[in-house]
């Protein structure tokens, strides 16, 4: 390459030293690493080409091709997980790590070496290639960077993080993915930042003429285009496999990229774009950092404003007013009183008659007359005083007391105290004056004359007030309590309020500053690059950062231990822990033990129930028959492995895609022998829901299964494009198979096993079954096993997510095969995402992974590459630490069949395969055996001490027995499971609390599944319908996954259950220990559990709460480009929330009150079961007390159990 003469590069350095410091002010780190990234291709002078594209689309086997020289690794999956970078250069390759080290290795290196080094992405952040090969001039680099792929947003990343060195870019896609969104919205994202950009559609060897012509492929290509308005510089068609193959240009490439190459260019101008576009990615982290610190702020508006300042203001004088209302309130109050006292006059003249009359009877020498009787003169003092008093009370009641009442109501309303005792209280208030009131104010000695009554008047007037005061004086203090009371009610209220405002104003006024700081952080950007100033000390912090850079290189000669090589010897190790993990002890041993502990108690009739308990541990070690359930896609070979681990070829290898038929290969019986196969055909109900499920968009009206048939045959709804490939196949088998098969709905039939490959593998028969059961004797049968082949999990009929949660649930053991090469499909992650969810709800890890077709791998290295990958995928569906074992099904199955040694993968797993089966699904029995021993043992041992008793003791003991029984029941009467269901309760709750949580995160990737350029195609009225058919696939895939949730929930609930029972029945066993030494309980029995039958989200739905969302559509160029797409996504989301809560809700309910009941009557199980065995316990040693036993042969017995039990504690030892 060739930079035009005359340009001064200096004039650019100032102004990216200053953007460097200001971005690191600004704390954006990785914005200012690309602006040091910039300074120095600017100081190299140096011009990159990019290759880019969708992962597995052969960017890396592109570059070699184009240099004609390997620097670049191929593999089967994903090469490059890191940005590598090729250049000229001495000839060394340069490994960037995360933590900012760099280490060189000098040529000669090892391809392998940095094919493990481009994958390692969680170590290294990218690596940098100088061949000393003479492929590109100096000054140019080529750079290939991690594939685009909507499942690991991480790459994408990667890949986008190195945009901005990149002066030219070459996208490579596959021929048949072109029309990715993911490929469209990259490319979208380049051309927006101004980048040069050409396609390359690379694989066209893949193309077949005879299905679409070369001119229509590059038509549609085109139209996807236009549609996306994208405008590459040039679009090339290339294939590496095949150079003379019609329209492959890679010659044509070749020759343009070398003259790209050493073509004479002003690159300052693409420097600049890519300078504008770091620019405006920290402005956008400028902008996040404020929405980040402003997300929860709402801002007000400027009536907002201003009313929240008014009301502030408000409450703040009234909170004012009201710290003084209670010394206004008793300032009324004494004000009313007083001046009610001021204006009450009570002895008017008419009154005062009546005073010197009352004071007159009063005086010792009082006559009415010279004749007056002593009666006489007696009731007319009693009438003087009763007047005077009448009519002076009147006066008091009419004058002060009625008025004082009636004010101090009134001054409390105004006070709002409209409490109704404290109301009552004040029409309490009174005076009452009584005749001792009246006489004591008399004087003694007085003479009554005017002046005197006129003083007695003013004496009595002035005690009646004191008396008002007083009273009043106590009221005021009731009153004050209440009034102060509801003020600190208020004053609370006030102050709420008043925080609420001063909050919103104190959020209000720190939006405005952190506005004010975005805006001047812009302004100072803008500045910068308008007229750069950078300081001494800004030149000198960037010029440290890059010495830094290269200090950290270290030069090795020896490779770097990068995660991937940790993983090189994997295999080997995880055979050797697989043989660490498993079990120790000898089936055969134990058996051995309890058919020994047998004879030794055989003749004890007190032991009889001992005996039956080993009998039974016996008969589950002997007669026990495992599940083993095989999941997998069609195309990752399940039957042609299930014929590997038979060693025959039992199973068809090559089903149809569309049959969903149940398979279990079973062991013969007496019943059915060798070879024989049972056909169970589906009943009418079934056959007709399996229809209306695949039609429900059509809404047919027929309800029966022929019915329905023949509406679809008439309507040739099988043919219908828009009914997806397997549906339209699936239908078509129904109605070719009708005819031969209706006769048998609902039944069963028995067919040979010559005909069993003839059945399965045709559709128009398959179709129509439910299950096929084939007895067949060999190796792996003859263990007990029943092999289950499941339906894929890409299968037709959603009915069996049913089926497989059922043998998730209760198999022994399952097995998931994928296919060594094989891109996993959305089903199959859907159903490895469910085996994540309940992973963890199993005692044992059940799970294995088996990568099928290993064979293909060129290597051991290869291999390791794709197990990492597997791994890697597993992770993110929630499946931490698989078994997982890569094996080729058709090579073990040929060493089998020739008696040949089995080749060394499929032995690891058959090995650790069947270790889990036979020791480790069998180590709760053994345990159950080993304790049922020792709880013989320990009985014969307890009964020689009670024998050696004499009968007193005897007697004695055997009371002490009784009520210790009694006493354990009444224990166990007493125990309430109410902590565990309290326990329970919290444990469904936090399950269900973030299933809404998670689901909202997952909606943007579901969501794209069905709404993306692929599905939505069409404008206007036709869009509609469209978007109606992508919208009902998206619910019925969440109200799927909601239901799978559901279920995931249930076991985990289940197991804690069981783990609640295990704590219980181990606090029942240790009170049985503390009642005696003989009721040793035996070991909990296991309890089964059924999962409710919940109802899937989402059924009945009326789908016109969306329509108004629909409605929004414009056009397929709106949705895609102007973030309506994204709108779409939230408004559904929005309508779906509540709907989702609900039916949470819905089953938490229908899980409390199910469990709830399953806990309760499972704990009275357990009491019931201990009390049973203490009562049998008893009644035996009861039994044996009175029975005459020889103690010699007891102990000859109680010897031989005690060498038994030894031989245990041997083995564990070794």
């Amino acid at each position: 390459m060739k930079v035009k003469e005359g340009i001064n590069l200096h004039t650019t350095f100032p102004r990216l030293t200053g953007l460097y410091q200001l971005m690191i002010d600004n704390g954006d780190q990785q914005s200012a690493e690309k602006i040091i990234d910039l300074y120095e291709k600017l100081e190299r002078e140096e011009f990159t080409i990019s290759f880019s594209g969708h992962f597995s689309a052969g960017k890396s086997s592109m570059i070699n091709a184009l240099l004609g020289v390997d620097l670049l690794a191929k593999s089967p999956v994903p090469t490059s997980a890191n940005i590598v970078k090729i250049s000229a250069g001495e000839g060394s390759a340069r490994v960037h790590l995360h933590n900012g080290e760099v280490i060189e290795f000098k040529e000669p290196y090892d391809l392998e070496m940095i094919k493990a080094y481009s994958m390692d992405k969680d170590t290294i952040k990218k690596i940098e290639i100088e061949t000393s090969e003479d492929v590109l001039p100096n000054g140019v680099s080529i750079m290939d960077t991690p594939g685009i792929d909507a499942a690991d947003d991480a790459d994408r990343l990667i890949t986008e993080a190195s945009v901005h060195l990149v002066d030219v870019l070459f996208y490579v896609m596959d021929y048949n993915h072109v029309q990715s969104e993911v490929n469209l919205q990259f490319l979208k994202s380049v051309q927006e930042k101004g980048i040069p950009f050409y396609t390359i559609i690379n694989q066209i060897d893949k193309h077949d003429e005879s299905e679409l012509s070369f001119e229509q492929y590059c038509s549609e290509i085109k139209q996807t285009f236009d549609q996306w308005n994208l405008f590459p510089r040039d679009l090339f068609f290339t294939s590496l496999y095949d150079e003379a193959l019609q329209h492959n240009q890679f010659t044509a490439l070749k020759r343009f990229l070398f003259e790209q190459i050493y073509e004479e260019r002003d690159y300052l101008i693409q420097l600049d774009q890519s300078t504008q576009q770091v620019i405006m990615e920290h402005k956008d982290y400028l902008k996040q950092q404020y929405e980040a610190a402003t997300i929860d702020i709402t801002p007000l508006t400027t009536e907002q404003l201003e009313t929240s300042k008014l009301a502030f203001q408000t409450l703040t004088n009234k909170l004012e007013e009201m710290k003084q209302s209670l010394l206004l309130f008793e300032k009324k109050f004494n004000h009313e009183l007083q001046a009610t006292l001021d204006n009450a006059y009570i002895m008017p003249a008419s009154l005062r008659d009546k005073v010197q009359l009352f004071l007159e009877s009063q005086q010792k020498n009082f006559k009415l007359g010279l004749f007056s009787s002593a009666k006489k003169v007696s009731e007319a003092k009693t009438k003087r005083l009763t007047d005077f008093l009448g009519t002076l009370q009147g006066n008091i009641d009419a004058l002060i007391q009625w008025k004082l009442r009636d004010k101090f109501l009134k001054l409390a309303n105004q006070f709002d105290l409209t409490d109704s005792e404290l109301q009552k209280q004040v029409q309490k208030l009174a005076v009452h004056y009584t005749e001792e009131d009246i006489i004591a104010i008399i004087k003694p000695g007085a003479k009554v004359n005017s002046d005197y009554v006129l003083i007695y008047t003013q004496d009595v007037t002035a005690d009646i007030k004191l008396k008002f005061k007083q009273v009043a004086k106590h009221l005021l203090e009731q009153i004050k309590a209440s009034l102060e009371k509801d003020l600190n009610v208020k004053i609370i209220n006030i102050n709420s309020q008043l925080a609420e405002h001063e909050q919103a104003l104190t959020t209000h006024a720190r939006f405005e500053s952190l506005q004010g700081d975005l805006d001047a952080q812009y302004r100072q950007i803008d500045l910068q690059q308008e007229s750069p100033k950078p300081s001494q000390s800004a030149y000198k912090r960037l010029e440290q950062v890059r010495n830094k850079r290269m200090q950290k290189i270290k030069q090795v000669s020896h490779p770097f231990e990068s995660a991937i090589q940790v993983k090189e010897t994997e295999l080997e190790e995880r055979h050797s822990i697989d043989t660490k993990h498993a079990n120790g002890f000898k089936l055969d041993s134990i058996l051995k033990n309890i058919e020994e502990t047998i004879q030794v108690i055989e003749d004890l009739p007190s032991f009889a129930t001992l005996k039956q308990d080993l009998i039974n541990r016996q008969e589950q070690l002997t007669n026990r028959t495992y599940t083993i359930a095989l999941f997998g896609a069609f195309s990752a070979g399940k039957s042609s492995f299930a014929n590997a681990l038979m060693g025959e070829g039992v199973l068809p290898v090559s089903p149809n895609p569309t049959t969903a038929v149940v398979n279990r290969i079973r062991p013969v019986t007496d019943t059915w022998k060798h070879g024989d196969v049972i056909i169970t055909i589906k009943n009418e109900d079934t056959l007709a829901n399996d229809l209306r499920l695949i039609t429900k968009k059509y809404s047919p009206m027929e309800t029966t299964f022929e019915g329905l048939l023949k509406w679809v045959n008439t309507n040739q709804i099988q043919h219908d494009e828009k009914l997806n490939k397997m549906y339209q196949s699936y239908l078509q088998a129904m109605i070719d198979g009708f005819e031969e098969n209706k006769a048998v709905i609902g039944k069963q039939l028995t067919i040979s096993l010559v005909e069993f490959a003839t059945y399965v593998t045709d559709e128009s028969k398959a179709c129509y079954f439910e299950t096929i059961d084939l007895y067949y004797d060999c190796s792996l049968t003859r263990q007990g096993i029943v092999l289950v082949d499941t339906p894929g999990a890409d299968s037709v009929n959603a009915r069996h997510t049913n089926v497989a949660f059922d043998y998730i649930k209760h198999a022994d053991a399952i097995l998931y095969v994928t296919y060594y090469n094989h891109a996993l499909s959305r089903a199959d992650r859907d159903f490895l995402l469910q085996l994540g969810r309940v992973k963890e709800s199993f005692e044992l890890d059940k799970m294995f992974f088996i990568v099928n077709a290993a064979d293909l791998a060129v290597d051991k290295r290869e291999l390791e590459l794709v197990i990492d990958y597997v791994q890697e995928q597993l992770l993110q569906l929630g499946i931490r630490l698989p078994n997982l074992y890569p094996v080729s099904s058709k090579k073990s199955l040929a060493e089998k069949q020739s008696n040949s040694v089995l080749n060394q993968q499929m032995q690891y797993l058959e090995d650790y395969f069947y270790r889990f089966i036979h020791q480790d699904l069998t180590a709760l029995t053994v345990e159950s055996a080993r304790w049922d021993i020792m709880r013989t043992y320990q009985t014969m041992k307890q009964s020689i001490e009670t024998l050696q008793l004499d009968e007193n003791q005897k007697e004695a003991y055997k009371q002490r027995l009784i009520n210790s029984k009694e006493k354990f029941e009444s224990e166990l009467v007493l125990m309430k499971g109410t902590v565990n269901e309290e326990r329970l309760k919290q444990k469904v709750e936090k399950q269900l609390y973030y299933v809404v949580e998670r689901l909202s995160i997952r909606f943007h990737d579901i969501f794209k599944e069905f709404f993306n350029p692929t599905t939505v195609t069409y404008s206007g009225r036709n869009a509609r319908v469209e978007l109606r058919n992508n919208l009902e696939s998206l619910i019925d895939y969440v109200g799927n996954e909601l239901y799978q949730e559901i279920q995931a929930i249930s076991l985990r609930i289940e197991q804690f259950i069981q783990s609640e029972l295990a704590a219980i029945y181990q606090d029942i066993t240790d009170k049985g220990k503390q009642a005696d030494s003989i009721f040793v309980l035996p070991s909990l029995r296991t309890f089964g559990m059924e999962t409710p039958a919940y109802e899937r989200a989402f059924q009945g739905l009326d789908f016109s709460i969306f329509d108004s969302a629909i409605s929004t559509f414009k056009s397929t160029k709106a949705f895609f480009e102007k973030n309506e797409k994204e709108k779409l996504k939230e408004r559904l989301l929005t309508i779906l929330l509540p709907i989702i809560k609900d039916y949470i809700n819905l089953n938490k309910a229908i899980m409390l009150e199910y469990y709830m009941e399953v806990l309760a009557q499972l704990i009275e199980d357990v009491k019931d079961d201990a009390i049973n065995s203490v009562t049998v316990l008893l009644n035996n040693h009861l039994k044996m007390i009175v029975t005459a036993m020889d103690l010699s042969i007891l102990s000859e017995k109680e010897e031989k159990l005690k060498a038994i039990i030894e031989q245990h504690k041997e083995k564990d030892v070794s």
